[in-house]
């Protein structure tokens, strides 16, 4: 059978990862490889918690030299962990974190770190189930789904083709997504491996972290970021330096965020549609138009419960997405079906009511949020039923009736939150999404 490399292209500066203003050989990283491998447990599955992303990459490669498939949890809930490691009782966990504790049998980076033998690079099979990765739960139960290195390579020669990669200019990416997350996998880990563009070890969370690690790379860089994170470069004016373009996905971007940030930072601000279980299949860049147009190879088609994705290197897909389908490749998005409320006759999405919360001076984070069960409360997601709707905003120096005084100014009256609840923070993931059992904890537990 035809196998795949783990490294297609080499980046021309022969450093395939960028760590404390060093560079790192290929030499370098297949020695890493080969003594983390000899070190790993004999099990079947593995949660590789490395949070430098050349740790990952080490990890990951290691692992899938011993035959092991990765799991990548929404999060690392306790309780989440826990359940993983009952479903997956062959599960350990490798974390470069020496304070990190987790429920299953726990093997540190550091211990194999060493310098190690030449090791041979190395090929899996396109079919080969590298990973299990499993949904957000922002709008329910998180779901599993499988991922082959075949589906990743295919995922992430695409996604360079759309953003107009070169291997022979190459160039470097900063992410400020996780790598366990699939936006963030294919965006930081997949894309260099088969592009030739080096990585960026750091994971910068905060603006001034993003500029920082801009301003150390040898060259200029993508960064892949959410909209929550640019939005708060935006709002802080915080400078990021030799950007050819900015990258996000795995929420909607806000046209208006999106604008200001080209306009600052002179550079494409390009964004991603995917899902867990199809990959990253669009693309669109607003200052140009608001439409989505499929990668390569990848179709859709309307379909009565949603949007239904195909691609030869995975078996059909119907995402609960509402869209207009203007053609197979080409498509308008209109929010998650679970995120359509119907009051008084009139529908909205809850996105939209969340991006008019946002847009209110003051407000630096916010959500609206359509409870389950409550007193006098009729929750169903589907059109055509009624709900009351609340939301969650972090707005310091502000009073609940100032938010709700502005939101009157720019929703429909019938969709004002009943009630509004300030908070400190929202228990955002770390690509700033918001799964419904974190929103149901503060209104049982506070926040």
């Amino acid at each position: 059978m035809t196998t795949l490399p783990f490294i297609r292209c080499h980046s021309a500066s022969g450093w395939i990862a960028w760590q404390t203003g060093k560079g790192i050989s290929y030499a370098q990283f297949w020695r890493d490889v080969g003594a983390l491998a000899a070190r790993l447990p004999d099990r079947r599955y593995v949660l590789n918690h490395c949070d430098d992303r050349y740790h990952f990459l080490v990890a990951l490669a290691a692992a899938l030299c011993r035959q092991q498939i990765s799991l990548f949890p929404a999060n690392r809930a306790p309780r989440v962990l826990a359940d993983l490691c009952a479903e997956f009782p062959d599960l350990y966990c490798l974390t470069d974190d020496p304070q990190e504790s987790a429920p299953c049998e726990r093997v540190p980076f550091e211990s194999a770190t060493a310098s190690g033998k030449n090791f041979a690079p190395a090929s899996f099979a396109p079919d080969r189930t590298v990973a299990i990765a499993f949904t957000s739960g922002s709008t329910g139960t998180p779901q599993r789904h499988e991922r082959t290195w075949g589906g990743f390579v295919a995922e992430a020669i695409r996604a360079g083709e759309v953003l107009g990669l070169h291997p022979e200019k190459g160039g470097c990416i900063v992410s400020s997504v996780p790598p366990q997350h699939m936006y963030g996998f294919i965006a930081s880990i997949m894309l260099p491996l088969t592009w030739g563009y080096v990585m960026h070890a750091a994971r910068p969370f905060y603006p001034e972290d993003m500029r920082r690690a801009l301003h150390d790379l040898p060259a200029s860089g993508m960064l892949v970021t959410t909209p929550m994170q640019l939005r708060a470069c935006v709002l802080e004016a915080v400078a990021l330096p030799g950007l050819d373009c900015i990258l996000s996905s795995a929420a909607p971007l806000d046209a208006d965020i999106a604008a200001r940030a080209a306009i600052m930072y002179k550079t494409p601000v390009i964004e991603f549609y995917g899902s867990t279980e199809t990959g990253a299949i669009a693309i669109r860049r607003q200052a140009d138009r608001d439409i989505w147009r499929t990668f390569r190879d990848i179709t859709i088609a309307a379909r009565d419960d949603g949007l239904e994705v195909r691609a030869p290197w995975f078996a059909p897909q119907t995402l609960n997405d509402l869209a207009t389908v203007h053609d197979d490749r080409e498509f308008t998005l209109h929010g998650r079906t679970a995120e359509m409320v119907k009051i008084g006759g009139k529908r909205m999405m809850l996105g939209d009511l969340t991006a008019q919360l946002l847009a209110i001076d003051g407000v630096q984070d916010g959500a609206f949020y359509l409870p389950d069960a409550m007193p006098g409360v009729v929750r169903d997601a589907m059109p055509g039923h009624e709900a009351r709707l609340m939301a969650f905003a972090v707005a310091p120096g502000r009073s609940a009736e100032q938010v709700l005084a502005a939101l009157r100014e720019r929703i429909d009256p019938v969709f004002l939150p009943r009630p509004l609840k300030l908070v400190q923070r929202l228990p955002r993931t770390a690509t700033g999404k918001l799964p419904r059992a974190a929103l149901a904890a503060i209104l049982r537990d506070g926040y």
